[in-house]
């Protein structure tokens, strides 16, 4: 599919596209200009006004509308209307703020028609709204333009990085919230790879860092980041910081009434503590299956039901890239016949809603900075760094899946994200006579 700015620059090259069934979603739009009442001209403009907003705050590659198409494909054009008229309508994408939209007056081959073409890029540091004491402003979804909702709102301007969530004030400084373990470990790592000549005691470190910060004279108080990371109990600030591991006797696609749980755990505390203790599980517990299977050279192979290494890409990248500001955790849902891993917060990198590792590649868009900083400071108890970059780690997930004749992991983004490993066990153990 084209993008926004492809079609927008060069409308006549994609005529068909723009008369498909296929054309309207998340990031096109098309309307017939109707102007028999002040109705349906209001009407028009709500729409345009709703498009430009939605297109500004949610589609990276951004949007188009069309004007002279109806719903169905047809062209209708907009010649029919004076010039006054058009005017006024086009005129509503002064009531927005925070939005850099084009307009393009298109002939079309072969015929006296012609539509108008609005474009609309993606704002990276603003939300686009209406002028007024109390704005309106939507987001994209499909094909529709919502109403941000105020917790919406919130979301745009953390993912915009309007506001600086990790930064941000968390509670006053206590040292014995402390996980002093982390705080040592961490310390030690970061000065050697400094070649720090000085002591810091933990209050000059922890400022020096931004985990603490000053306020009001000399008191100091935790930044969320810094809580998350440091702190032996997130959770009384951050009720959703945990990762709750489940397990259902049903395939994926009965998720919907999946019934009760086989295996309920949840694992909390510090950060780095929390991806310990799961890297841990997975690997000693009896979450997952093994097969067994006869080896061509003598003795048996036994393959495991996923490859360790995607299963704690999925989870890390978890733990790592969640918006920590929604009160809703990470679950890790083992099925039948897959792994589902959900986080809240979407992908911050223009991909599509439904995709595949197989054809795309995620980019180190982050969300945590500090955290995903931090976190490449320390070890696993087998002194292997708890993070990669998320492009070499998402690659690697790949390449084990496929080592292991499984499909590459599937992604859905919007307000969540969840990543997918499908298992194929029965179809694998199927060929083979010893389980």
């Amino acid at each position: 599919m084209p993008t926004p700015k492809e079609v927008f620059d060069n409308p006549r090259q994609y005529l068909d596209f723009l008369q498909s069934d296929d054309f309207e979603g998340q990031y096109f739009e098309r309307k017939e200009v109707r102007i028999d009442t002040n109705n349906q001209i209001n009407t028009l403009k709500d729409k345009i006004r709703q498009c430009i907003s939605a297109f500004a705050n949610s589609n990276r590659a951004g949007g188009l509308l069309i004007l002279g198409i109806a719903d169905d494909g047809i062209i209708k054009g907009t010649q029919h209307i004076d010039e006054q008229t058009i005017n006024g309508i086009l005129q509503v994408a002064r009531d927005l703020s925070n939005h850099a939209t084009q307009l393009e007056e298109v002939v079309l081959p072969n015929s006296e028609k012609k539509v108008h073409l609005l474009y609309t890029p993606w704002t990276p540091n603003g939300v686009c709204e209406t002028f007024a004491d109390f704005p309106k402003a939507w987001k994209r979804f499909g094909a529709q333009c919502l109403p941000l909702t105020e917790q919406d709102r919130e979301q745009l301007k953390r993912d915009k990085r309007i506001v600086d969530f990790e930064t941000a004030y968390c509670c006053p400084y206590n040292p014995n919230e402390l996980d002093k373990a982390v705080v040592e470990a961490f310390k030690s790592v970061f000065l050697e790879t400094r070649d720090a000549q000085y002591e810091y005691s933990t209050e000059a470190f922890l400022l020096n860092i931004d985990a603490i910060r000053q306020i009001a004279g000399e008191e100091c108080a935790f930044t969320n980041a810094g809580y998350l990371f440091f702190a032996s109990n997130p959770r009384k600030h951050f009720p959703s910081a945990y990762v709750r591991v489940l397990r259902f006797e049903v395939d994926v696609e009965e998720s919907g009434v999946r019934g009760a749980t086989t295996f309920d755990k949840v694992f909390d505390g510090a950060l780095p503590n929390v991806i310990r203790k799961l890297r841990t599980f997975f690997r000693d517990s009896a979450l997952f299956r093994t097969m067994i299977r006869r080896s061509s050279n003598g003795g048996f192979i036994e393959d495991p039901e996923y490859p360790l290494v995607a299963v704690d890409e999925a989870v890390l990248n978890a733990v790592i890239h969640r918006d920590y500001a929604v009160n809703s955790g990470i679950h890790c849902i083992a099925y039948r016949n897959g792994l589902v891993v959900e986080n809240p917060g979407g992908i911050l990198q223009e991909v599509p809603q439904h995709f595949s590792l197989a054809d795309t590649v995620l980019s180190s868009v982050l969300r945590n900075q500090k955290i995903v900083e931090w976190m490449r400071f320390m070890k696993d108890e087998r002194g292997e760094p708890l993070v990669r970059a998320l492009s070499e780690g998402t690659r690697k997930m790949r390449r084990e899946m496929e080592n292991l004749g499984l499909p590459a992991p599937n992604y859905e983004t919007a307000q969540r994200t969840s990543v997918t490993l499908y298992n194929h066990f029965e179809e694998r153990l199927a060929p083979h006579a010893y389980t």
